[in-house]
């Protein structure tokens, strides 16, 4: 059992300190548990977001450090990660700060598109949703090809978690020339796609749905790594069951996590 995607309290929108979601994977039998608090320089060129409390990288290496070192005994690989929400004027600055660190695991995600987060309901005011959703994927396969190093390409369909349109998913005709160009850009990069289970009042359980995993797995893609996003507690490693079989029954085998940046692979079984 592995989990690549978490945040403690020195994210924004944490709830519980590092060392208990640490300890709850490791109560749950994982083999592999990483912290990816929030680099979200991209909230300094948004609306609403520009507010949000930025996240303070020699105070998270600190107490990362200080838990690796507490716990080196235990079997469970811990892993130092960050998320680095991605948009166009952030990428100086995650150029600069990036290589300042001797992360594991660095995820690409992207929450805001042209200065505005998906997850507030305005954000969707007065727009189409083949406009937003469209510009979305734009911003997706741009992403990939940023200068700084990333492992996992976070969420994707990040923008139908929070929205309000009668028919939310992604996986429609006017989106699947872009989707093929994405996954198969993910494919040419050696990039692992993470499954992310961070969706609450959703009904398509976690991202990215399964048709379009279907579609990377017939493109021959095969690096997929399960994701919990956990921000509380009872988070860590939620619904991995239902990912695991799903992931089986598309013909997926094995999970790819990274140990300073360089990709391990992780039998099912």
């Amino acid at each position: 059992m592995v989990d690549s995607h978490s945040h403690s309290k020195l994210s924004h929108d944490g709830k519980v300190k590092m060392e208990e979601l640490r300890n709850r994977a490791e109560e749950l039998g994982m083999t592999y548990f990483a912290i990816t608090e929030h680099l979200d320089r991209d909230y300094k060129f948004g609306v609403k977001e520009k507010f949000v409390r930025q996240l303070n990288l020699p105070k998270y290496k600190l107490v990362y450090k200080f838990l690796k070192e507490k716990y080196k005994q235990s079997p469970m690989y811990f892993a130092f990660g960050v998320e680095a929400g991605f948009c166009p004027k952030a990428v100086p600055i995650y150029e600069r700060e990036l290589k300042h660190y001797n992360f594991d695991v660095i995820i690409n995600s992207i929450h805001t598109v042209d200065g505005g987060d998906a997850y507030f309901s305005s954000f969707f005011r007065n727009k189409n949703q083949v406009d937003v959703y469209n510009r979305y994927l734009e911003l997706l396969i741009e992403s990939l090809d940023v200068p700084y190093p990333y492992n996992l390409i976070g969420h994707i369909g990040y923008i139908t978690r929070y929205a309000p349109y009668e028919n939310p998913s992604l996986w429609q005709p006017e989106y699947q020339e872009k989707i093929d160009i994405l996954l198969k850009k993910i494919i040419e990069k050696d990039k692992t796609i993470e499954i992310n289970t961070h969706i609450r009042d959703n009904t398509l359980q976690f991202l990215p749905e399964i048709p379009i995993l279907q579609r990377y797995y017939d493109l021959g893609g095969r690096k997929i790594v399960f994701s919990s996003d956990a921000h509380r507690l009872e988070e860590v490693g939620s619904r991995y069951d239902l990912v695991l079989e799903e992931m089986k029954k598309i013909g997926f085998t094995h999970w790819t996590v990274y140990k300073k940046q360089q990709p391990f692979e992780v039998p099912f079984e």
